[in-house]
């Protein structure tokens, strides 16, 4: 398991001290580095707000809201890696300790052939990801900054007119949507990344179960166990990371809609449309990564059923067909993430987050009329 892949970017955003910096001076420097993340994060969040107080229409509220949504949605993923730092680290240790750590060459390739789509995915999605950033960005350079207009409606308590006091404002407003992103990018290949290795290891089950029909009652007490133990990975992952399911379905409802309202005021050909195109690429990529992922390991739960019903069962004992029933008759209840008991993460939900955003857009355009 690719450990790196995971934390190298969380450590860039301020929400992982990296394992190594253990000395009390790289602890102090990475805490005020996260401080400095917050506090930039908070004081932008209540800029936008207190514009709110000031908008005269609704497009000016969708215009502040469309990046409030996203700021906080990605400030929920920050906290959260913060506070279940501990669950996290014990979350991975599980991957790499037994029964889940690989066992033979096979297992290994199973394990490698996961770890490089993992490596791929977390590459092709924050390339995706942060030239939307840049792609806002450049928009804003080239239409805002030449005009002496802040990239977002914003309130600012002090004059902001002169060039210097205007440029640092500017920088102002872009750092937390930079930081922000790098901070979606990271929580995302986390989560995606687990619930990749999930479906690894329900992969090297399915693959030991060639084992349990002609070894020992060793080898199928650890079968069990290995089957108990994925269980209780999903689990784990679904408590500790319980806010950022939360959070990204929620945020990516409401920014859905609102994207869509920008599209209809922006020129087709201008940089503002493609930018917001970009953008909810984005917002419906995170999702569906989500999901799409969720899916695989609750089918692939699933299947595990389907591979001990078709190992040779004449060889083995009645206590050992009881073992295998009862693992058989657990993968009835399949492995599923949730967020409050509303929000699963698979494919279905997925389809209705996308229905039910179109049917909110279909209000929100109805009440501009």
């Amino acid at each position: 398991m690719r450990v790196s892949t995971f934390f190298t970017l969380l450590s860039c955003t301020g929400c992982w001290r990296p394992i190594s910096w253990t000395s009390p001076l790289k602890t102090g420097i990475y805490n005020v580095y996260t401080l400095s993340v917050i506090v930039f994060t908070i004081a932008f969040f209540v800029s936008e707000i207190g514009s709110i107080f000031t908008v005269e229409n609704v497009d000016e509220f969708v215009d502040i809201t469309y990046i409030l949504i996203t700021i906080f949605v990605g400030f929920c993923k920050l906290m959260n890696v913060l506070f279940f730092r501990n669950e996290i680290m014990n979350l991975v240790n599980m991957f790499l300790e037994e029964p889940c750590a690989t066992l033979s060459m096979e297992e290994s390739e199973i394990q490698l052939r996961y770890d490089n789509r993992i490596w791929r995915n977390a590459l092709c999605y924050t390339i995706m990801i942060e030239a939307s950033v840049v792609m806002t960005i450049i928009n804003s350079l080239l239409t805002n900054f030449q005009h002496g207009r802040l990239t977002y409606r914003a309130w600012i308590p002090y004059n902001y007119t002169s060039t210097i006091v205007f440029s640092l404002t500017f920088t102002f407003q872009l750092l937390p949507v930079l930081i922000q992103s790098l901070v979606h990018v990271a929580a995302d290949v986390l989560f995606v990344g687990l619930l990749m290795q999930i479906c690894c290891q329900l992969e090297i089950l399915v693959s030991r179960l060639d084992k349990v029909a002609t070894n020992s009652m060793a080898t199928l007490r650890r079968f069990v166990r290995h089957h108990n133990c994925i269980y209780e990975l999903a689990e784990t992952m679904n408590n500790a990371l319980n806010l950022m399911i939360f959070s990204q379905f929620f945020g990516s409802f409401l920014v859905l809609c609102l994207s869509m309202i920008q599209l209809l005021k922006a020129d087709v050909l201008s940089t503002e449309f493609l930018a917001t195109i970009f953008y909810l690429a984005t917002i419906l990529l995170q999702s569906f990564l989500y999901c799409w992922y969720g899916n695989e390991v609750k089918l692939k739960s699933i299947d595990v059923a389907d591979a001990i019903f078709q190992i040779d069962w004449t060889g083995l004992g009645k206590g050992a067909k009881k073992m295998l029933l009862i693992a058989m008759n657990r993968t009835r209840s399949p492995i599923e993430l949730d967020s409050a008991h509303v929000m699963t993460v698979d494919v279905d939900f997925f389809m209705t987050l996308v229905k039910s955003s179109y049917s909110m857009y279909n209000v929100l355009q109805n009440s501009r009329k």
